[in-house]
């Protein structure tokens, strides 16, 4: 190989180690010189890569044990910029009225899916403050027996309000939301889907 050519392809090598180098450097540096670690960029300011500003968590958000009722809310966000999140989430409810239909058991299931952006107001006054918007579509369906007894419905909630974050990890914290649903009509599938009010309160681990 002649002198040249080598010279080239170790200036390449170096420089893609140096790259490498910046995009991998770990962005909780910050934290010895008192400051909150990065989520989005390296302390050299390089954006980190895809994975490594993936969050993933949710919550409980139903327990009930008169009638019993358990729900599920998995929840896949995103770090788009060391202010702004961004995610999608599912969510499944199961509750059994037990034996109140001429003795048969009594089922319902609740299914949805949202999509959220979170938006850091003011980070330099109050951190961790989000204002909070969602697009959430649910639907439910009752059973008598594990027949289908006609009871079901489906609805579209447009939700906005404010999340406080505390912060776990870098990626990860316990949420607090407060949102209002300006969907919410007074019906059976509403109030069967979100509750019997217009404000939801959720918290949510991601």
């Amino acid at each position: 190989m002649k002198l040249s050519t080598f010279c080239l392809f170790f200036s390449l090598l170096l420089s893609g180690a140096t790259a490498f180098g910046q995009i991998s450097e770990d962005p909780e540096e910050r934290r010895n010189q008192g400051q909150a670690p990065l989520k989005a960029q390296t302390p050299t300011g390089e954006p980190l890569p895809f994975k490594d500003r993936l969050r993933f968590g949710g919550g409980i958000s139903a327990l009930n044990f008169s009638p019993f009722s358990i729900g599920l809310s998995p929840v896949v966000a995103y770090q788009v910029s060391e202010h702004f999140v961004a995610g999608l989430g599912v969510g499944y409810t199961y509750t059994r009225f037990g034996r109140q239909f001429y003795g048969v058991p009594i089922t319902s299931q609740q299914y949805s899916g949202r999509l959220f952006g979170m938006y850091e107001i003011l980070p330099a006054i109050v951190p961790n403050l989000f204002a909070h918007a969602e697009i959430s579509q649910g639907s439910y369906s009752i059973k008598a027996d594990g027949q289908a007894v006609g009871n079901s419905g489906s609805a579209m909630a447009t939700l906005l309000g404010a999340t406080y974050a505390q912060p776990i990890g870098r990626l990860f914290s316990a949420n607090l939301s407060v949102l209002y649903n300006f969907n919410y009509t007074n019906d059976l599938t509403n109030q069967q889907l979100y509750g019997s009010s217009p404000l939801v309160f959720r918290i949510l681990f991601f």
